[in-house]
């Protein structure tokens, strides 16, 4: 298709079938839990099971798309901040040529909706369909970059990456830490 705006879609949709597969996997392991921990009984005592799984599902599905939403919005931001700091790309012909990458996780997204079973086999995808991105605007992006202006840019996006998942770790430690020393046993 010439038309550069025929992609521009592909993104939402791709965030829906990613919070709607793992919302369904979460609703479906957190009845699991509920009914181990023996809370479940009672809560089909106050509403029924649908209206249960009904409010977990638009719970976690939300989350999941403001996580998602989230992610997308950092990615684009650090996607076009290597370009500013690498490419000598005036008019922004980078970016036109990156936005059918979006297809990847369109594709993601849709074998998602088949895996809704198991949310470490969506996450898997989810990590496949954002390698397959990142070899795609490499190679997209690297007609119009030098060798050295290459490699800063893949090392911006580890480097970035790598930095914003040990710090999101680390918080989370220092929160379980915090947590169950709190606890008083």
């Amino acid at each position: 298709m010439k038309n550069t705006y025929f992609t521009g879609y592909f993104p939402l949709i791709s965030i829906l079938l990613y919070s709607t597969s793992l919302s369904i996997a979460t609703v479906m392991y957190a009845i699991g839990l509920l009914k181990s921990l023996g809370i479940y009984e009672g809560m089909l005592g106050i509403v029924s099971e649908g209206e249960i799984r009904l409010a977990m599902f638009v719970l976690f599905a939300l989350i999941f798309f403001m996580m998602l939403s989230a992610l997308k919005l950092i990615a684009n931001t650090v996607t076009e901040l290597a370009l500013l700091f690498f490419s000598k790309d005036q008019e922004g012909a980078a970016l036109t040529k990156i936005r059918a990458g979006s297809s990847f996780y369109l594709a993601g997204g849709a074998v998602s909706i088949l895996l809704i079973g198991n949310g470490l086999w969506i996450g898997a995808v989810f990590l496949i369909a954002t390698f397959c991105y990142f070899v795609f605007l490499v190679y997209k992006v690297s007609a119009m970059l030098s060798p050295f202006s290459l490699i800063g840019l893949v090392l911006f996006h580890l480097l970035f990456w790598i930095v914003f998942i040990l710090g999101i770790l680390f918080l989370l430690v220092r929160l379980y830490n915090s947590f169950m020393s709190s606890l008083p046993i």
